[in-house]
């Protein structure tokens, strides 16, 4: 089915490339020659953009993965308020870190919160620096995943401490644990579920003029691909990083230019690869400048939408602007699958936890509110998800006894899934039920809780709506046949409303 999917795929490019009587091949060496700007009209690309946009589908749906590097402490990110043994336990085991209930930005949950143990809760708040997610979360745009996790089977506290199932391997390790997020939890490690999703959904892209993995944040693990066919684009944190001195400088321009002009099939194999690497590069700078002019002309004002929810000057709120353009400018790309890469670094928190996950919360805040706003603008927001999580989750219990300190690496934590087709409002999975020394506390009294959602099943519920057919999931994530099925209702994984966009 893939195979066909490939050769449709590059049947219906070449058809678009001869249409505009010009090879691909023709076309680079073509566009190699000529600045972007002068690209676009000059050969065509014009013309070329507007058959990718005729034969496109009117089916677009864009997935956005932001990472949170590091491991962020999601339990002072989502806490427990109000009188409740719940609370109690929070306050038990955070001690110093715990975040006052009256500093919390209160959440309203269109249902109750499952808690292990069979009990329900329905009184939390998000961080005191997150007051434009709980506006998300309140209009029912946003919802969370409790206790979300890498695990390669079903696992209890027991099995942990006496065997009886396998483990993640090289659990607790940052390096480790953040390659089988993005990926699964089995060894070797043979794609990310980014660039294998990218490939099943090929069809989808058979317009493509740019690769549909688009990072912004450097290569990864989730964009890897299984056949190397597709590789990701990488974009700086505010659109194309041009060659280095090209276009300002005729000289070095001409001598590169007929540098690469002079090389064809008897040259030496790697001059002919270092060739059509630098054309590829000149044609993709062309159609992402292409799609930003398209994303300019619409008449939204990205910087003053950024900068009225405050996230002018963070680096995640650039790299969310700009993807926002891309999606703007879709027609330009021929895109209708793409998938995006985000990554905001600095959460290993082992000591000063308050002070420096507090701006962290609030950068992560302010992105998502301008993202979340730039998309309703342009009439997006019903077809982009955004799914926001990290490795690991943080120990309960803080390393020290002073409000300077930090907390642990751990193993469960919550993510977040944001867009006009999630069931918003809602805590979906199983939350912790906080007690140190028992039920899923996997350690020695430090709160580190066994996950009781794996990231797989998440991932399988956001890959189907991405277009992957259910019987298909197990080429993505081979180990979600080891757990319950998560698209059934004892899953609580239904954060996904079937009326919109599916």
């Amino acid at each position: 089915s893939l195979m066909i999917k490939k050769r449709v795929s590059k049947i219906v490019n070449k058809k678009i490339l001869t249409s505009q009587n010009s090879s691909r091949r023709d076309f680079i060496k073509q566009v190699s020659c000529l600045g972007s700007a002068a690209a676009i009209q000059s050969l065509g690309l014009t013309s070329l953009l507007a058959a990718s946009k005729a034969l496109a589908v009117d089916d677009y749906k864009a997935l956005v993965f932001i990472f949170l590097d590091g491991g962020n402490d999601a339990f002072n990110m989502l806490v427990p308020r109000g009188a409740g043994q719940l609370r109690d336990d929070y306050e038990a085991g955070r001690r110093v870190v715990a975040l006052p209930a009256s500093d919390l930005q209160p959440i309203n949950l269109t249902a109750p919160a499952s808690i292990y143990g069979g009990e329900v809760y329905n009184d939390f708040g998000l961080h005191p620096a997150c007051d434009h997610m709980a506006d998300l979360f309140n209009n029912q745009e946003m919802s969370v995943i409790c206790n979300v996790g890498n695990l390669y089977e079903p696992t209890t506290r027991d099995q942990f401490f006496n065997g009886g199932s396998i483990l993640p391997p090289q659990l607790f390790s940052h390096a480790d644990q953040q390659q089988q997020f993005q990926s699964e939890p089995a060894l070797p490690f043979r794609f990310g579920w980014g660039g294998r999703l990218a490939e099943l959904t090929d069809i989808y892209n058979s317009a493509s003029t740019v690769s549909p993995l688009i990072s912004m944040s450097g290569l990864n693990a989730f964009q890897v691909s299984r056949d190397s066919v597709l590789n990701p684009y990488t974009l700086g944190t505010n659109g194309v990083t041009p060659l280095w001195n090209y276009k300002n400088n005729v000289t070095r321009k001409t001598m590169v230019e007929d540098a690469m002009a002079s090389i064809d099939s008897a040259s030496h194999l790697m001059m002919q690869k270092h060739r059509d690497i630098f054309n590829s590069a000149i044609q993709a700078e062309a159609i992402i400048n292409g799609a930003f002019n398209e994303a300019e002309n619409a008449g939204i004002d990205y910087d003053a939408i950024f900068t009225a929810a405050g996230a002018a000057s963070s680096k995640v709120g650039s790299q969310l602007k700009t993807i926002a353009k891309m999606i703007a400018g879709r027609s330009s790309t021929g895109n209708n699958r793409p998938v995006f890469f985000v990554k905001v670094t600095g959460f290993d928190a082992h000591q000063n936890l308050l002070a420096d996950h507090s701006v962290l919360m609030g950068e992560l805040n302010a992105a998502l509110k301008g993202f979340r706003d730039a998309l309703t603008q342009q009439s997006d927001f019903d077809k982009v998800l955004s799914f926001v999580g990290s490795e690991f989750g943080r120990t309960l219990t803080p390393n020290g006894d002073d409000a300077t300190t930090g907390t642990d690496h751990a193993w469960g934590g919550h993510a977040l899934v944001m867009g006009g087709m999630i069931n918003g409002g809602q805590l979906f999975g199983e939350h912790p039920d906080l007690k140190l020394n028992e039920g899923l506390d996997a350690s020695g009294g430090r709160g580190r809780w066994v996950p009781t959602t794996a990231t797989t099943q998440c991932a399988s519920v956001i890959a189907h709506w991405f277009g992957v057919s259910k019987p298909d999931l197990p080429q993505l994530f081979p180990t979600v046949a080891n757990f319950p099925d998560p698209f059934h209702i004892d899953a609580n994984l239904g954060f996904i409303n079937p009326g919109v966009g599916v």
